[in-house]
């Protein structure tokens, strides 16, 4: 995991404080509750809207089943306490074999980009090379979403249904970043997004809604 545990790498920076604990670590130790996580199977479509993971929250992590021997941690990684001195901030998701042996790669992150330092991790919905986690195998894509202050939202979803739902995404985004008087058409897009309705949700968004 690099820099995203303490627990796999001490110190980001020598001279530095050392950096927080992921949901993995977290869950382990008893520092998450199961009301916190939210479970999620392959096929199913279900939107999460995560609290800054070192911060705190109602809800911090999505768990999403892969097989039977493995599953995924989602969760939301911001430059705040601890996780101040992380290389990069966003969606940061985990692959975690339960069954493996300590040491022997039981848990690993499934970077956006691949790199040494783990720099680029993180999945972000403004950057196009980083918006979209897919797994064919298991029938399951990961999407970083739109933010709400310090929250950021993600979707879980079939990879058929990822084009349509990245869409949405960015013209909510849009919409929010402008600014808009109109809170009810942001409102009226995102809950058409929470509906599954994307294509529905991409015209409010982007005007072409008929209103």
């Amino acid at each position: 995991m690099g820099p995203w545990d303490i627990m796999s790498k001490h110190f980001v920076e020598k001279g530095k404080p050392p950096q927080g604990l992921s949901s993995f670590t977290k869950i382990r130790l008893g520092w998450i509750k199961k009301q916190q996580v939210q479970f999620v199977k392959p096929g199913e479509t279900s939107f999460a809207l995560l609290s800054p993971l070192s911060k705190g929250g109602d809800h911090l992590v999505v768990k999403v089943l892969a097989d039977k021997w493995s599953h995924y941690l989602v969760e939301n990684r911001q430059p705040i306490g601890f996780d101040r001195i992380l290389p990069d901030s966003g969606i940061l998701i985990l692959e975690v074999h339960p069954e493996a042996e300590d040491g022997t790669g039981g848990v690993k992150v499934k970077s956006a980009i691949s790199s040494p330092s783990f720099d680029q991790a993180t999945y972000k919905l403004e950057v196009s090379n980083r918006n979209v986690f897919v797994d064919k195998r298991n029938n399951l894509s990961i999407i970083p979403l739109w933010k709400e202050k310090e929250n950021l939202g993600v979707l879980v979803t079939t990879p058929d249904r990822s084009k349509a739902a990245i869409h949405a995404a960015l013209a909510i985004q849009k919409l929010i970043d402008q600014n808009s008087q109109n809170e009810n058409i942001v409102n009226e897009a995102i809950a058409a997004f929470k509906n599954k309705e994307f294509e529905k949700s991409h015209d409010i968004a982007s005007g072409k809604g008929g209103r």
